[in-house]
């Protein structure tokens, strides 16, 4: 027997202290397995047990380390040498063995946490100055336990206790080795945590932890290239009950080649799951201590309150402050205390005053008092539910404390169903990224505490200050939505580096919290990335995102193949909300299901096998393949916000899926999932230094023509091209703006998008606007449609809600198209139309008939292009519409320049000319087929005579006039506004290279609105809108010459002037200068100017932009650009408006040329005149403009 019992001693000798070992350890250790043995009266005195058994060990020491292994092959390779052995003590160790295999499934006497079985390792912190119940090989280890509390060269590490593992201790970097704990059986929450510090290498350097059962890696993490330490959590739930132990492992060599360790805890007790009376239903104040007299008589079971009801409080008693003694009586009351676990979500339903300051319930701290939350009531005797997220302070001492220091009206609170432990819904969880921080450029993982990267354009902006990324933070209402980030759809994503995250095989579950603000076109019908970590061609990995109009997938490589499964269409993800989704696979079950809010979106088998793994990175919010726009632009990215990121191992069921989705709505106000903010803010460009200030543009991203102008309800309204996802051609929708004077503007919705099911699924293209017979608004549009030839139809929206939503906000498109290109229109006599061309409605009203115009082009029956047209079309009901034949045919053979067709056709009224006719004017942007050297430089303009009747307009030449002189101004539209002036709005190309596009994060933008007329000779009158004199920042100038002047006083009063935001109003006479004018943006040496200036001899108005500067630009040479403008007698008058890198140049009323430039310099601010003579300066007035935005 007492053999027996001395094998059974070696046994926990063996686990539970170092190899090699003195009598006076072993008498230490076997006292801890046995504390309650006799050991002198079993062994005879108490080394008998030792001095049986030592000798066979000191045979054998090489053997030690195997039996204390968890590895079954160092097991066999010990076995086998035993039976080698020849000695007397051979059955000894036989029998050892065996008793040291069994005691790995039923635990010594005892023995807490030797071997397995245990919820405890062996020396978890270290403090017993060695690594005692660790198990080390190679040199990485072996002598780093130290009490040292800096590293030499720095401090503090913040370690536990006074003992910690400093690896560096022990070998420096060079080292290499593994530590290995103890093994133990996972209880309490299957929460593991540790203190870890050191170098950042997943792939060589980290603390595991392993399954016994197989060795498998559940969890790993590393450090961050810190000494310090920091705390490492994993949520291993879902392998409770199994035998686990953690290893260390350092293969790395290099500088941060070592790991600090401390502080293990694998045994994490259970919260309570309640406090003492947490909802009063004892119908007193048990489990609570209250001082004053605010709490302590106001349990009760009322129902109302006397002067109205009710409560609408839990069970059957609550506290009603009011009823212990009205409202002037103070006190606390507070709960008993408890230690927070769970999810960390605290919450309890409140009543009574609003006065955070002297009214408020809080949760506190045990340890020091601080209090970490705290809440009022909302001036109501209804109860509403407040909810905390307190997770960061799970495992901590906190307790409830309700203070009343008011003695006014409403100075009562009312308390009830305080709740401080909710159960964890489901585990498995590897990662989670809550993207709590609100601000800043990294996104804490949870699990790992690992800070992954926020790649954002402005971080390191160009042609702005740099600015972080956009964040959006809500009210406390808003849950566990109360921050998130905010991803612009070409630029910003989140990387986790695949070193860093161990992706599951088995299972998998994929959630998140999004809110898109626009859906892609899904180029190659790749999904806008939510979560991605894939390689489609090589069948690896998954990705969870976003595809056209909404619908969403989870696709993934499994068993060496592609799978995907799809939401159905009625579960498709919405704009401007809210949703929760969630992708599972199951290789045991061979499935993939979607979740959507909680609910089954949808499901599909798979092939049989794992998960294969993809060794990239992951990506949140872009794409690992995203197809290239332009060289550029990586599309197939997410834009909109996304909150609370979750990997895990396991595959959720629905139930699960459900608990995780309510439990998230149960931290909403009232349960009610928020509002997301999506609004696009100018303010993230602020500082731009080429971004025009009052000429109307995008708040953000791309846009192209303005178009669709139409005054309805006392406002303003402008539409045009946009795309929400990034400064680039694509993806396109209808912006809108809305002003009450055509100049100011405030943001609206995006009135329209591509829609699945609707007649504008791929796009949709510019067009016009109108009021209908009883004055409802209506717009025209261009609807994409791919699925049909020709893809390009006009179609109509209305506004539901008018006149009720008088800002036009909500908009539906009817299900029919209103016109269709039919092949075989008839266009003249051996002419056919350019079949597929047929976009941008203009429509106007003239009595009981509206007409539209479309706009196309012509050729010949076999083939060549006659040129542009715009094919009229009319009607009575804007229903039915009859086609009417081409308004007007260009010729691109004797005009190249007006191209193949005609794009953006207006058509508005000029006035009356000196022999009494009525003149119209008709304006194109010409377009071509394929790449031109003339594409998006040019708009032309016909004036003659209209027939509303005969349906004609006979032009009063053939010849085209060019409407603009300089490159910028294109894409017009217009109509006639309230005052009966015919305005036409453009778009200013600002002809920047794609790359500057992606750094500015913005393209384009509209010219000033204009006012045309007829002149008496015949030609157009164009002048910027008189309105726009409103947005100077002051009345008066702040250059003001009224009199004949020399250049050179001028310039001298000049000199003071500067600034990329003015309006200047300047005529001059040009004495014996054959060239005269103005330079603009000019460094103070002349190294960077725009001279505007007249030229005598040829009497034309011209910019020459040789030095203006290419910065960004996509010409490297800018050149002089200019046209005809005959003085006949008159001094040059210009209107000049200047606006960052916009320049407008009126003259005389007659012509003008937009143009832009971009300044390397910061200097490049001032003003000069110029002459080659004695020009004069006859008036001059500047004013400094403000913007024309309103946030």
């Amino acid at each position: 027997m007492r053999r027996v019992f001395s094998l059974h001693a070696e046994i926990c000798l063996v686990t539970t202290r170092p190899r090699p070992a003195s009598p006076a350890q072993d008498k230490r250790a076997l006292r801890k397995c046995y504390p309650a043995v006799n050991l002198p009266k079993i062994f005879g005195s108490p080394n008998g047990g030792w001095a049986l058994v030592q000798t066979f060990w000191q045979s054998h020491a090489h053997t030690y380390d195997a039996f204390s292994s968890y590895d079954l092959r160092e097991r066999g390779a010990a076995m086998s040498r035993i039976s080698a052995d020849r000695s007397p003590a051979r059955w000894l160790a036989a029998v050892a063995l065996i008793m040291l295999l069994l005691v790995q499934l039923m635990p010594l006497p005892g023995q807490r946490v030797a071997v397995a079985s245990a919820s405890d390792i062996v020396n978890p912190d270290f403090e017993s100055g060695d690594l005692t119940g660790w198990t080390a090989t190679g040199n990485a280890f072996t002598n780093g336990v130290t009490s040292q509390t800096g590293w030499g060269w720095g401090c503090c590490f913040g370690h536990h206790g006074t003992y910690h593992l400093w690896g560096f201790a022990t070998g420096g970097d060079a080292a290499t080795g593994t530590l290995t704990s103890t093994m133990f059986q996972l209880a309490g929450t299957g929460q593991v945590s540790f203190l870890l510090g050191g170098g950042n290498d997943l792939g060589n350097l980290y603390v595991a932890l392993a399954r016994a059962s197989d060795g498998a890696i559940l969890f790993r993490a590393t450090g961050r290239n810190e000494e310090t330490y920091h705390r490492v959590t994993w949520d291993a739930s879902v392998h409770l009950g199994q035998d686990l132990y953690l290893r260390a492992v350092d293969n790395s060599t290099g500088g941060w080649g070592h790991l600090n360790l401390d502080d293990v805890r694998v045994y994490d007790e259970p919260a309570a799951s309640d406090i003492v009376n947490p909802d009063f239903e004892t119908g007193n104040l048990t489990g609570w201590t209250a001082t004053g007299s605010a709490f302590t008589n106001g349990v009760t079971s009322q129902t109302g309150w006397g002067w109205g009801c009710c409560f609408g409080h839990h069970g059957t008693y609550h506290l009603w402050g009011f009823a212990s003694s009205g409202d002037s009586a103070t006190g606390t009351l507070t709960s008993s205390t408890f230690r927070l676990g769970g999810t960390g979500q605290v919450s309890f339903l409140l009543g009574g005053g609003n006065d955070l300051g002297n009214l408020y319930v809080a949760l506190v701290r045990a340890s020091d008092g601080a209090i970490l939350f705290r809440a009022t009531g909302r001036n109501e005797e209804t109860y509403h539910r407040v909810t905390w997220d307190a997770s960061v302070h799970v495992g901590q001492n906190l307790y409830l404390r309700a203070v009343d220091n008011a003695g006014g009206g409403w100075g009562h609170l009312n308390l009830d169903d305080v709740r401080v432990y909710q159960q964890p819904p489901v585990s498995g969880l590897i990662a989670h990224w809550p993207f709590s921080e609100g601000s800043g450029t990294v996104v804490r993982d949870t699990v790992s505490g690992i800070q992954d990267p926020i790649t954002y354009v402005f971080t390191e902006a160009k042609y702005k200050p740099s600015s972080p990324p956009l964040w959006r933070s809500g009210p406390s209402g808003h849950g566990v939505l109360a921050d998130a980030l905010l991803f612009d759809g070409y630029s910003t994503w989140v990387t986790r580096p695949a070193s860093q995250l161990s992706t599951p095989t088995q299972a998998l579950t994929v959630e998140a919290w999004v809110a898109p603000r626009a859906f892609e076109w899904g180029d190659e019908g790749k999904l806008s990335a939510i979560v991605d970590q894939h390689d489609e061609g090589a069948r690896q990995g998954f990705i969870l995102g976003v595809g056209r109009h909404g619908r969403w997938s989870f696709q993934a490589g499994i068993g060496g193949t592609w799978n995907t499964v799809w939401s159905s269409p009625d579960k498709s993800l919405q704009r401007d909300r809210w949703h929760h989704v969630a992708a599972t696979f199951d290789s045991v079950s061979h499935t993939i299901r979607l979740y959507l809010d909680g609910a089954l979106a949808g499901e599909g088998s798979t092939a049989v096998g794992e998960l294969t793994r993809y060794p990239g990175n992951m990506l949140i919010g872009k794409h690992h393949q995203g197809v290239v726009i332009n060289g550029t632009f990586s599309v197939n990215m997410f834009a909109g916000l996304i909150d609370e990121v979750k990997l895990r191992s396991n595959a959720l069921s629905g139930n699960d899926i459900a608990n995780v989705y309510q439990a998230a709505v149960s931290t909403f106000a009232n349960g009610v999932v928020p509002t997301p903010d999506l609004g696009m803010r100018r303010s993230r460009y602020d500082g731009d230094i080429y971004r025009p200030q009052y000429h109307f543009l995008a708040p953000e991203h791309w846009m192209n023509e303005p178009h669709a102008p139409i005054y309805v309800g006392g406002q303003y309204h402008l539409f045009y091209q946009h795309n929400q996802h990034g400064p680039y051609w694509h993806n396109i929708s209808w912006g809108h703006a809305i002003s009450p004077d055509l100049v100011r503007w405030r943001d609206a919705p995006v009135a329209l998008v591509p829609t699945a099911d609707s007649v504008a699924p791929d796009g949709i293209w510019s067009g016009g606007s109108t009021l209908d017979a009883s004055g409802n608004p209506l717009l025209f549009l261009t609807a994409g449609d791919d699925s049909v030839f020709p893809n390009q139809r006009t179609g109509v929206a209305r506004c539901p809600g008018w006149p009720s939503d008088n800002n036009l906000n909500a908009w539906a498109m009817d299900q029919a198209p209103v016109t269709v290109q039919s092949a075989t229109l008839d266009v003249g006599a051996g002419r056919k139309v350019r079949y597929g061309d047929f976009r941008d409605p203009y429509v106007w009203r003239e009595g009981d008939t509206w007409f539209q115009l479309v706009g196309s082009g012509v050729q010949t029956t076999g083939g060549a292009d006659v040129g542009g047209t715009a094919l009229l079309y009319t009607s009575t009901d804007l229903t039915n519409w009859i086609y009417a034949g081409p308004l007007m045919v260009g010729d691109m053979n004797a005009y190249p320049k007006t191209g193949q067709v005609w794009e953006l056709p207006v058509f508005l009224p000029l006035g009356v000319n000196a022999q009494g006719v009525r003149k119209h004017i008709l304006l194109t942007n010409p377009a071509w087929g394929s790449p031109s050297e003339h594409n998006v430089k040019y708009v032309w303009y016909w004036i003659g005579t209209w027939d509303a009747i005969q349906r004609r307009f006979i032009p009063d030449s053939a010849v085209p006039r060019l409407f603009d002189y300089g490159e910028h101004f294109t894409g017009p539209s217009g109509f006639v506004d309230p005052q009966g002036r015919s305005v036409v709005f453009s778009i200013a190309q600002d002809k920047r290279t794609e790359r500057a596009h992606f750094d500015a994060g913005w393209a384009h933008n509209a010219g000033l609105p204009i006012v045309l007329s007829l002149q008496p000779d015949g030609d157009i009158a164009v002048q910027p809108l008189p309105e726009l004199t409103t947005l100077h920042h002051t009345t008066a100038p702040i250059l003001s010459i009224t009199g004949d002047t020399s250049l050179a006083t001028a310039n001298q009063q000049l000199a003071s002037i500067s600034g990329d935001m003015l309006h200047l109003t300047l005529e001059l006479a040009a004495g014996s200068s054959s060239r005269f004018g103005i330079k603009l943006r000019r460094s103070p040496g002349g190294e960077e100017e725009t001279l505007v200036y007249y030229d005598v001899a040829t009497q034309t108005l011209n910019v020459d932009r040789t030095k203006s500067g290419t910065n960004s630009s996509l010409f490297t040479n800018l050149g002089v650009q200019g046209g005809s403008l005959p003085l006949a007698g008159q001094n040059l008058k210009l209107d000049i408006y200047l606006d960052k890198s916009m320049i407008e140049i009126y003259a005389n009323g007659s012509r003008s040329i937009t143009t832009r430039a971009y300044p390397f310099r910061a200097d490049s601010l001032g003003l000069q005149l110029w002459a080659d003579g004695s020009a004069t300066v006859k008036a001059a007035r500047i004013w400094e403009m403000t913007s024309a935005h309103q946030q």
